[in-house]
């Protein structure tokens, strides 16, 4: 447990040294600097320092006596800390980022490597989402996803969610086969493609075993092709089961759809009008 909690304070900011000094200081105090070299685990040569960055920073106070002695900042109080400073830290970091100016788009393509990152992120762009969300996915990530994606749709954020795995809440626009997710598993690997606004994309394997990599990207024509990708699983499963899905239709550009409907006709009508013309020479060769 000890192991464990070093290693998450390590990735706030903490030293070995410093942890074990503030978990023994929560389990006895107030101490010296004498006991807590002798029983922390700090050398004693390292202990002054140690109190002294761990008062600097507000994690732990000394009481008045002779020896000085020390108590460490609540863990309720310790966590309120850590939140507030933290997120001044990302705020500022964002704003002086941003003050660079960039007009290049950030168009590459990412990975994240991992099952939680994965999860993480998807859950970050679904916060992020301010008009749409096209999402392709299995049962065991969409439940982790499912608080997410109820907060974007009391938001009125478009959610259009596709599985061939059972959906077990309402969300948005659910279309789904209903399949067994351990039925499927036989056959196939999870796998998830994420799109929000249009404008960012996460797309791969869904893995938990393996840290597989997942792709990442704000490119517009991977987003197209993934868009797409999710589109043409929905028309099949329209016209399977008699759906109407014109409330999922997709534009990447305003009119595009429109456009493309009037060469589709034109089209169909030129070939009907070739076909009808070579009917009779058909006919003939027929006789």
């Amino acid at each position: 447990m000890i192991e464990k909690i070093i290693t998450v304070m390590k990735e706030l900011g903490f030293t070995a040294y410093e942890t074990k000094t503030y978990i023994y200081l929560l389990k006895n105090n107030p101490a010296t600097r004498y006991e807590l070299s002798k029983y922390s685990g700090v050398p004693r040569s390292a202990i002054y320092n140690v109190i002294r960055k761990l008062e600097e920073a507000g994690y732990v106070n000394a009481i008045h006596s002779e020896p000085k002695r020390f108590i460490p900042l609540p863990p309720e109080q310790l966590f309120r800390l850590l939140e507030s400073r933290f997120h001044k830290t990302v705020n500022e970091l964002k704003e002086l980022l941003n003050s660079l100016g960039s007009s290049r788009e950030m168009d590459h393509l990412w990975n994240i490597e991992g099952y939680e990152n994965l999860i993480l992120k998807a859950k970050d762009l679904i916060q992020e989402a301010r008009q749409s969300i096209y999402l392709s996915v299995w049962r065991r990530e969409v439940l982790l996803l499912k608080n997410k994606l109820l907060e974007a749709e009391n938001r009125g954020v478009k959610i259009v969610l596709f599985s061939f795995t059972e959906i077990p809440f309402s969300v948005g626009r659910v279309l789904s086969h209903g399949l067994k997710e351990k039925e499927l598993e036989k056959i196939w690997d999870h796998k998830i493609i994420l799109c929000v606004d249009q404008k960012e994309l996460i797309m791969g394997e869904a893995d938990k075993a393996l840290p597989k990599k997942v792709a990442w990207t704000r490119n517009r024509a991977l987003i197209s092709i993934a868009l797409n990708h999710i589109v043409l699983d929905i028309t099949l499963f329209g016209q399977r089961y008699g759906v109407n899905i014109d409330d999922c239709v997709i534009e990447m550009r305003p009119g595009e759809l429109e456009v493309l409907g009037r060469l589709l006709s034109e089209k169909k009508a030129e070939t009907l009008r070739n076909f009808s013309q070579e009917m009779p020479d058909f006919l003939t060769v027929i006789k």
